[in-house]
């Protein structure tokens, strides 16, 4: 009998045992899925987008309370920023939803981060539903015209690119040069001559501010520091752009950008060298060392755009081999007046000056157009990434420029008239 009975308490000591186990594997099992999930949070120092998805990633952390891992990274690390572009992302902040267990992941671009949405995924992984994902609202950045659709979230470099190399390419130290040796050229009475030094002057001035810009590219890749940098080519696109403005209305008085009378009167001397020398390879040499020389002394004069332009184009997800592809598309784009220029010179074979008042107006332009890409590299530099925002930037520089001439010549006229 007691045989019996204790068999019989053995038994059901055993079945209860192996319940015991089975739910605590399972316990287990919930406890590793949560710990399982990771939630990445991409940011950059001075990004307002940044700072208000914060608050969400926060409430995120307090909801799961350790169950969930977040890590933050901050994209002004080399390392962050290159896990950053794995994910395809373009701009700050953005969110990865993983599931380290399967490796699975979810990506949350800025307009989709919200407690919400991050909740769902992060629910939906520690389930263990892995084979379909989660319905996630995806931003349409489609725009269809007459026919035509193109993504315009993908379109913000490339706009930005071809404004800012052509407001770069009316720079009135490159006009000024050009100008003055096809002028020199004009005695020569050959449009053969005067194209093929004209060309290669074109082409070495592209080509050194290539080699500029690639060094500007290489400085901050390796600086590494994103933050830095855009306060850096802000601020030198401030300072750049207020004394452009300056020489609009004080031309060639205090700090001035142009290039000054001395350095002017060694280029005229090496100008009329070269329209002297009737050896064509010589004066071929001659040219590609004025450029040389020329584009040295009118450094100054254009660092501005291509410094905030290179620092901008370091923030997309870009292979070296595209950095560079862009950084040629940008010079192609630069010297297309100055071909214009060169063409009209060999076509009608006479002369143009560049007025003073031409130059001043065109300062006006750059200084006002740098002033403003330096103010909001400063305040918010994601409005780069926008290529609507990019073109009201654009715009404004000329329809204000053009404004503040029209109303700074009436002054001056009404002045001399009171004076008189």
């Amino acid at each position: 009998m007691i045989s019996t009975l204790s068999y019989k308490y053995i038994h059901r000591f055993l079945i209860l045992l192996l319940i015991f186990l089975i739910v605590f594997s399972f316990t287990n099992y919930a406890f590793a899925e949560n710990n399982s999930v990771i939630i990445e949070f991409f940011y950059a120092d001075g990004c307002d987008h940044c700072e208000e998805k914060i608050p969400v990633v926060d409430d995120i952390e307090e909801h799961y309370k350790g169950n969930v891992s977040i890590i933050r990274y901050s994209i002004e690390i080399y390392e962050n920023r290159q896990k950053f572009f794995q994910y395809n992302f373009n701009t700050t902040p953005g969110v990865v939803v993983k599931n380290e267990t399967s490796g699975k992941y979810l990506l949350f671009p800025y307009e989709i981060i919200t407690f919400e949405n991050i909740k769902n995924a992060t629910d939906y992984y520690l389930a263990g539903n892995d084979s379909i994902k989660p319905p996630i609202p995806v931003k349409n950045t489609t725009f269809c015209f007459l026919g035509f659709c193109f993504d315009v979230s993908k379109l913000s470099l490339p706009v930005l690119t071809v404004a800012m190399a052509f407001l770069d390419s009316f720079n009135p130290c490159a006009f000024f040069i050009l100008i003055f040796l096809l002028n020199l050229l004009i005695y020569v009475r050959s449009r053969k001559r005067m194209l093929l030094i004209g060309g290669i002057f074109i082409f070495f001035s592209a080509f050194i501010y290539f080699l500029l810009m690639s060094a500007i590219l290489n400085v901050i890749i390796f600086i590494e520091q994103q933050f830095i940098i855009r306060v850096i080519a802000g601020s030198f696109a401030l300072v750049f752009g207020i004394l452009n403005i300056k020489d609009f209305f004080f031309f060639k008085k205090g700090i001035s950008l142009s290039i000054s009378d001395e350095k002017k009167s060694d280029l005229f001397k090496r100008m009329r060298k070269i329209v002297k020398t009737p050896f064509l390879p010589a004066m071929i040499i001659g040219t590609i060392a004025l450029a040389i020389f020329a584009n040295t002394y009118e450094l100054l004069c254009s660092l501005g755009l291509p410094l905030v332009y290179t620092a901008e184009l370091t923030t997309h997800n870009l292979d070296n081999f595209q950095y560079y592809i862009y950084l040629i598309f940008y010079n192609l784009i630069y010297i297309l007046p100055l071909l214009v220029i060169l063409l009209i010179f060999v076509i009608k074979l006479g002369g143009r000056k560049l007025t003073e008042w031409q130059g001043r107006l065109l300062k006006l332009i750059s200084g006002i157009m740098m002033f403003s890409l330096g103010f909001v590299l400063w305040v918010s530099p994601d409005l780069l990434k926008n290529v609507f925002a990019t073109a009201g930037i654009i715009i404004l520089s000329i329809i204000s420029s053009y404004l503040i001439s029209v109303f700074w010549k009436k002054y001056k006229l009404n002045d001399s008239k009171t004076k008189d």
